[in-house]
């Protein structure tokens, strides 16, 4: 990211979401602290497949989404008595932070890069918001829900579009070219529009506690794992402003990378994330990688971030 060839080192990763344990060499930048993957495989699409998470839909019960459309309403200045209750009980989606911050409304044109089937992104229909559609390249084909939302197979260089809004969940550390990535999100975004970019971070207290065993390097779907100063020089380099930052990290961070270290991966049956009744882990365990994350934060040393761009 910053040209940098000086006193870089490498590390060798292992895949272990699924538990493959092939080995990757990533190269971490002495001056940025980006780290990079150095060979992409030849068919990356073999290490995400069908079973991988973004693919698969979770199920929307009638009721559930009837109730959480009521409290985004309200979120969002709609007047109605069941949203306010819910409000005292019940957080609102993420999302809802993310679009007031940006001013996004209900008409706004949003893209989700990277969305997989569109999960997010047809909550966000049932919830009200009405011009959405998502690019993913490892879908087998476009989709076109029912209710409007779109959903085509395309990299980000391939799509045009006037956005209000365009998000990246977790995407933008799988893509390669990320100036270029960078300039056509630039391209895509209507004037005064915004970005965000929301990715794991390298400069956390997790790396460093946890080096290759990190689970959020992810290799090797993670082709980068970013730090402020490398999103600093991508947004200056495109043509964005970095309006605000929030760390948002959990406590994946420590039973993820707790489970790497012991060999145990993702998808096997002793991981949390499969049976937490089967996990090495207690709940008190549990509960304190909970609030140990909710410090770090706070601490701006979590593990994943949110980074909200501004188009100049």
């Amino acid at each position: 990211m910053c040209t940098n060839a000086d006193a870089n080192i490498t590390h060798m990763v292992r895949e272990m979401m699924f538990g493959l344990c092939e080995e990757f060499e990533y190269l971490e930048c002495s001056r940025c602290g980006c780290l990079q993957l150095l060979q992409i495989p030849e068919d990356p699409a073999k290490y995400y497949g069908e079973q991988y998470y973004s693919y698969k839909k979770s199920p929307h019960g009638v009721l559930k989404s009837i109730l959480r459309r009521r409290l985004v309403q309200h979120v969002f200045g709609g007047k109605n008595l069941i949203g306010m209750a819910l409000s005292r009980c019940t957080a609102a989606p993420d999302y809802c932070d993310w679009f007031k911050k940006c001013s996004v409304e209900w008409d706004s044109a949003i893209l989700d890069v990277g969305c997989g089937i569109g999960d997010r992104i047809l909550k966000m229909r049932n919830d009200g918001f009405r011009d959405l559609t998502g690019i993913d390249p490892y879908i087998e084909r476009d989709i076109i829900y029912d209710c409007g939302v779109k959903v085509y197979k395309r990299h980000i260089y391939d799509i045009d579009g006037d956005f209000d809004f365009i998000m990246l969940n977790h995407s933008f550390e799988h893509m390669d070219y990320p100036f270029a990535v960078m300039k056509n999100l630039h391209r895509l975004l209507k004037p005064g529009g915004h970005l965000l970019i929301r990715i794991p971070v390298a400069a956390s207290y997790a790396w460093r506690k946890y080096g290759v065993h990190w689970v959020q390097i992810d290799a090797p779907r993670h082709l980068f794992l970013h730090t402020p100063q490398s999103i600093a020089i991508l947004a200056s380099e495109s043509g964005f402003k970095i309006a605000d930052v929030k760390y948002d990290s959990y406590g994946f961070q420590f039973w993820g990378s707790e489970q790497y270290k012991r060999g145990i991966s993702l998808t096997d049956q002793r991981s949390y994330c499969v049976d937490p009744r089967k996990s090495i882990f207690s709940k008190e365990q549990i509960k304190a990688f909970r609030a140990k994350s909710t410090a770090l934060n706070a601490n701006k040393e979590g593990d994943s971030a949110c980074f909200f761009l501004h188009k100049t």
